[in-house]
């Protein structure tokens, strides 16, 4: 291995090296000899003599720190960073000598070309074991690339590229932590990091329940960034996530405000609402769920007999309670779609080609559809029942326009289709969802 590492650069560099420091110091040419023989503690020893010498010998400093280089290449790969902690610490010593004392372009080069070709060889040794899709790599093949990438960055720290490979295979280990400081460093010490750092990082703050301070890196990201609307949304979403719902809002209205007759802005607004309005949903159905349980709990006990009255009260009581906190949320959820609706009506009115907006309706209006239909399941009057039936057909029959036109804008996406397909055979049109099902592939 450490015989074909720099085969293009010592194949060269012998002669460079004794005549360059033969006239200086004995112990440099012993160090050069020691190097070609492969004895890298000897390299080191003759080396440091030669400081002793000389504190400021250029040369001495480039042995030390390529003797490091190859004894840590002996070593496992997790068994590496500190020695190449090392080799790059004497190898940038010596460029700052060679500069100072204003050596020649070749001493300058030299360094260089070490530092590349170690780094090289960590970071294609680092690529191998990985699949091409680093998240179906294994587990050891993850540690072992995230040992050479570790050592690459420590032998060229100026290497981005290395820094993002190490943060992505410390994603797909789920070590958000390192995740988290590798590009922490690529965008506030290297000052490199672009758009997709900055979302990254603020994902990896998220995983660490860092969510403010993912708030206030995205806020930093869009003064970079005016124009990307992705980095308004991200911030809603985090907003969101820190339950501060207005101010989510408040920072996709600024888009609107900024440009009232752009509809990919209201899509983004309207997305935003809709999020709300499926968390309201979620917690209507999980209500839903309880109080089913508690009402086939509460007639199994009536028949059974076995029970106070005073129980079975108090459990109708929970019901009731249950119901009216779903209601509240029911009305918050219609409050908001019809919100959400309303923007993206507007979206239409100034870009009716949109087919993202078109399917965003279509499947606004299903859910809608979908949510009355559990209220339908859940009332126990007949009539009640039939008039959230009637309104849940009216959506869905809403919803049909938009899939089609999402269709004649989208030919290729067959999720459209999987909707059309669901909702024509919710309204009993047979016909309509046999061709919808033939044209989703299912």
């Amino acid at each position: 291995m450490k015989k074909n590492l720099f085969p293009s650069l010592f194949a060269v560099l012998p002669m460079l090296f004794l005549v360059a420091s033969c006239a200086t110091d004995p112990n440099i040419e012993s160090a050069r000899l020691a190097l070609v023989q492969a004895d890298y503690q000897e390299v080191i020893s003759s080396a440091e003599a030669a400081l002793e010498t000389n504190p400021e010998n250029a040369d001495a400093y480039y042995y030390i720190g390529v003797a490091h280089a190859y004894t840590a290449m002996d070593k496992p790969a997790d068994q590496r960073e500190e020695l190449y902690s090392l080799a790059h610490e004497n190898l940038i010593i010596s460029r700052d000598l060679f500069t100072q004392q204003e050596a020649r372009s070749s001493d300058l080069d030299k360094i260089s070309d070490v530092i590349i070709e170690v780094w090289g060889y960590e970071y294609n040794q680092g690529i191998e074991p990985l699949s091409d899709d680093i998240f179906s790599s294994t587990k050891e093949s993850l540690e072992l690339a995230r040992s050479h990438f570790r050592n690459a960055i420590v032998i060229n720290p100026d290497s981005v590229q290395s820094f993002n490979l190490l943060a992505e295979i410390n994603f797909a280990l789920g070590d958000f932590e390192e995740a988290k400081e590798v590009t922490r460093h690529i965008i506030f010490n290297m000052d490199q990091g672009d758009l997709f750092n900055y979302y990254r990082l603020a994902y990896f703050l998220m995983e660490t329940d860092n969510d403010q301070e993912a708030v206030e890196l995205l806020l930093q990201a869009r003064e970079i960034y005016p124009d990307e609307i992705d980095i308004v949304q991200e911030i809603a979403n985090s907003y969101l996530r820190l339950g501060e719902t207005e101010k989510a809002l408040e920072v996709v209205q600024e888009l609107i405000e900024r440009d009232p007759e752009n509809a990919q802005y209201r899509l983004v607004y309207a997305t935003q609402v809709y999020q709300m309005v499926q968390n309201l949903d979620a917690q209507i159905r999980e209500i839903h769920d309880a109080m089913y349980d508690m009402s086939r709990e509460l007639r199994q006990k009536a028949r059974q007999g076995d029970v106070s009255q005073a129980e079975l009260e108090a459990m109708s009581q929970e019901i009731e309670k249950k119901q009216h906190q779903a209601a509240e949320l029911i009305e918050q959820s219609h409050t908001l779609s019809e919100r959400t609706a309303d923007e993206l009506l507007i979206g239409l009115d100034i870009e009716s080609d949109n087919a993202e907006i078109h399917s965003t309706l279509g499947i606004i209006y299903q859910n809608r559809a979908a949510l009355l239909q559990d209220q339908r399941n859940m009332a126990e009057d007949l009539e009640v029942a039939q008039q959230f039936d009637d309104e849940s057909r009216e959506f869905l029959l809403k919803a049909i326009p938009h899939f089609k036109a999402a269709i004649e804008l989208q030919e290729d996406d067959v999720e459209h289709w999987r909707s059309l397909f669901r909702i024509y055979t919710n309204l009993g049109m047979m016909d309509e969802a046999a061709e919808a099902q033939e044209k989703a592939g299912l």
